[in-house]
């Protein structure tokens, strides 16, 4: 079984949209956050440090999809339960479930790359192969 974070959070007003739900793109943004959190949990450094140690500026998504099946609306505690559900050389899919007690709000999948800036142009990105010491720590 994949190891697994769950981050919590309570819905702010400002979160939502007029009919007073969460505006779908938000759980794109907790999604982020829950995700910089997961490797966190499993002691990987902030990304400033990876950056000096190993030049790895973080983990940029290159894709996402969500499902969202129950609404959810200020006031409310949620938490979001993220994993790496596949390794691959330079990227990896990491899955959300974003909750309110046993009710699942929406499902998440992100596709991340470990990144390095560019070394032939300063204002680009480059994947890099995810380090084994990460890997093992997360898995």
């Amino acid at each position: 079984m994949a190891r697994s974070h769950i981050y919590r959070m309570r819905i702010a007003f400002s979160d939502c949209d007029p009919a007073q739900i969460v505006f779908f793109a938000n759980y794109f943004k907790w999604f982020d956050t829950a995700s910089r959190e997961f490797f966190t949990a499993c002691g990987v450094p902030s990304w400033r440090e990876t950056k000096a140690q190993r030049g790895i500026i973080g983990t940029p998504m290159v894709d996402a999809q969500a499902k969202f099946m129950n609404s959810a609306t200020y006031g409310e505690d949620i938490e979001i339960e993220s994993s790496v559900v596949a390794w691959n050389t330079k990227s990896f899919v990491m899955r959300h479930v974003a909750r309110r007690g046993d009710t699942v709000l929406c499902e998440g999948r992100e596709v991340r790359v470990f990144a390095i800036e560019d070394p032939e142009n300063p204002l680009r990105i480059k994947a890099v192969p995810i380090p084994e010491d990460i890997r093992m720590s997360c898995s």
